[in-house]
């Protein structure tokens, strides 16, 4: 019998969002089981590009996915332009235990489960699937977008420095996700409607939980902020107001300065 169903298991192998043993155990017990399986290292570097993988498994009946928080993986499957049915299970790795999600996948559809001569094959954890990051290799941090929450006051837009974001059409896009100052959330915080995710952050709901951001929560921008060094936000604030001045004098819609 082939298997019909997919379930696609993501490593956040460049982050640690994760609980270590709770990736291990997954992995293990789907290696063991002969599960129809694709591993990847982390599909926020894959919707960062909008790989076509994200579109395949969008259009996969029955398909299953072992992640992060569900409204993380959902918003970052609609960056990629590959939204998700609503009937796609995500597993959450961040909160439940390996042995409920593994028993939640035995219990699914017997069409999720073949032979391991069906599997394509199955290497053990730890193989060339989640190599190492070079040095130099852009880490995939950067925000997705709940337009579920999203109300298009572009607080965020007119807060972030540099260029990550652009309006299109009156809504809010992510146009440059390699732009993102990496480990900093601080546009997440001054969203008022907490529609900004940042899929790797500790912390719900700038994480993809379904929680709101309490006050407790924007206490940490001036931590987030005190990643930048005085000088380069100078340096980024005169690069805006020099390229909103051009624009105003041209007529034109102001550019997003690029990143340093």
């Amino acid at each position: 019998m082939n298997a019909t169903g997919r379930i696609v298991y993501c490593h956040c192998a460049y982050w640690a969002a994760l609980p270590a043993e709770t990736k291990q155990a997954v992995l293990a017990g789907l290696t063991d089981s002969g599960v129809a399986l694709e591993a990847v290292a982390d599909l926020c570097a894959l919707a960062a590009r909008r790989d076509p993988a994200l579109e395949r498994w969008a259009e996969t009946p029955g398909l299953q996915i072992i992640a992060c928080h569900p409204r993380a993986i959902r918003w970052l499957f609609a960056y990629a332009g590959a939204p998700l049915p609503a009937e796609t299970a995500i597993h959450n790795m961040r909160l439940d235990s390996a042995e409920a999600i593994l028993a939640r996948l035995h219990s699914a559809p017997h069409e999720y489960f073949a032979p391991r001569e069906h599997t394509g094959g199955i290497s053990p954890p730890g193989d060339e699937r989640f190599p190492p990051m070079k040095p130099g290799d852009w880490v995939p941090w950067f925000p997705v977008v709940d337009y579920d929450r999203c109300k298009g006051c572009r607080q965020c837009v007119e807060f972030c420095l540099f260029g990550v974001y652009t309006v299109d059409g009156g809504t809010v896009r992510v146009a440059q996700p390699d732009h993102c100052k990496t480990g900093c959330p601080a546009c997440a915080r001054v969203c008022p409607h907490s529609a900004i995710i940042f899929p790797k952050f500790k912390d719900g709901p700038i994480s993809g939980d379904q929680g709101e951001l309490t006050d407790v929560g924007r206490d940490g921008l001036k931590a987030d902020l005190a990643g930048l060094s005085q000088a380069e936000v100078m340096t980024l604030l005169r690069r805006r107001s020099a390229a909103r001045a051009r624009a105003a004098a041209g007529g034109e819609k102001p550019k997003e300065p690029p990143a340093p």
